[in-house]
């Protein structure tokens, strides 16, 4: 089947009179390109977790199987690494090889993405809490009686409500660009976020037309990982994550004008990586990697938060801000949320990398959260 993209490119090819290239320009960095790193060569450890299927009028009871990557599991500390959206878990690759030696690592294959199963209703039964369950059961079946919450991301909102609503199994969080978000405050609609920060039109598209932005990414998965896994030297088109209708038509149009068949590669990543990525995004396609984004799933999560009562994270925590992030200016963001006032044992700092820093720059990264983890971190 052709699909959207390749729809208009075809269209394109046979309007215009000279050839355009196979590809898009040369890759903006070589940290990924030659990276020997095999995802195929780790494999996932499956488990049945218990969930909850909240589409009726009455929540039932019901298990997912999941699947998450255990790292020296006989290491005496723990990391637990939660990758965002549309990532996977491959995103914490250069964390894997540097903290693997000294670590327990558990990096959960969130549910709806790849192998992990996911609940037949999106909407409103997969909130904060049924994620943070799910990495629960993942790490007391990895005997990890409590770690270091790691995120970026989706993943960084999961990292925070993990360390808020359970201390004692998440004892410090480290989280990449995305500040914490107390719910001490009136709750805020997405299309509200998207007034406030344009760049997050593309959430009120998952969240409102799932089906058709999932029609769209299915049909292109390649595109939508190469959109999103850029870096600092990328000229992101003005328009992506802004449209509200659509995800890949800034993109498209800026193939057009550069006569490129395809998004450019950044070099983030290896092309065995990339396409290990794309893989597992066409076993279950992309709808039900939406559920962070759902009403129903941010409203309850709001609603949880609010009944239990604390709105601050005690442990040590650590805010590592983007400074090219195409999404927000982050560390703007953070102080207009007053994020700081709810954590009282907090650090943070910048690095010059768009929205993947622990990709982009691992070296720098690692050292960082290294630093951090040494200094501040009781295990």
């Amino acid at each position: 089947m052709v699909g959207f993209k390749s729809a208009i490119l075809s269209g394109l090819l046979a309007s215009t009179a000279f050839a355009l290239p196979t590809v898009g320009p040369e890759p903006l960095t070589n940290v990924g390109t030659s990276d020997p790193w095999d995802p195929a060569s780790y494999q996932k450890t499956f488990i049945t977790c218990p969930a909850v299927d909240r589409s009726g009028p009455t929540p039932k009871d019901i298990q997912l199987r999941l699947g998450y990557i255990d790292v020296n599991p006989t290491a005496e500390k723990t990391l637990v690494l939660a990758h965002g959206w549309p990532s996977m878990w491959t995103t914490y690759r250069k964390q894997i090889e540097h903290f693997g030696k000294d670590y327990h690592l558990i990096i959960p294959e969130h549910r709806g993405f790849g192998d992990s199963e996911h609940p037949r209703d999106l909407n409103a039964s997969n909130t904060m809490q049924d994620f943070m369950n799910d990495m629960i059961c993942m790490m007391d079946h990895a005997k990890a009686s409590s770690g270091v919450c790691v995120g970026n991301d989706f993943g960084a909102q999961l990292c925070w409500e993990a360390g808020r609503a359970r201390p004692d199994k998440f004892i410090a969080v480290f989280n990449v660009g995305i500040p914490y978000v107390t719910s001490s405050t009136m709750f805020v609609p997405t299309l509200l976020l998207s007034v406030l920060n344009p760049s997050f039109g593309y959430q009120v598209y998952l969240s409102e037309a799932p089906e058709k932005a999932a029609a769209e990414m299915d049909a292109d998965p390649l595109s939508v990982i190469r959109a999103t896994a850029q870096v600092a030297q990328t000229k992101v088109p003005e328009n992506f994550l802004k449209l509200r209708d659509g995800f890949l038509q800034p993109w498209l149009e800026q193939d057009r004008q550069n006569n490129y068949t395809e998004v450019p590669f950044s070099g983030i990543m290896s092309k065995k990586v990339e396409d290990y990525m794309v893989s597992a995004y066409r076993k279950q396609g992309f709808l039900n990697t939406f559920n962070g984004y759902q009403y129903g799933n941010r409203k309850l999560t709001y609603d949880y938060d609010v009944a239990q009562g604390n709105f601050s994270l005690p442990q040590p925590t650590f805010t590592l801000f983007p400074t090219k992030d195409p999404v927000s200016n982050w560390e703007e963001f953070a102080v207009m949320l007053k994020s700081s006032d709810f954590l009282p044992n907090t650090k943070n700092a910048t690095i010059e990398t768009a929205h993947w820093p622990h990709e982009e720059k691992p070296e720098e990264f690692n050292k960082i959260l290294e630093d951090w983890l040494n200094s501040d971190v009781k295990f």
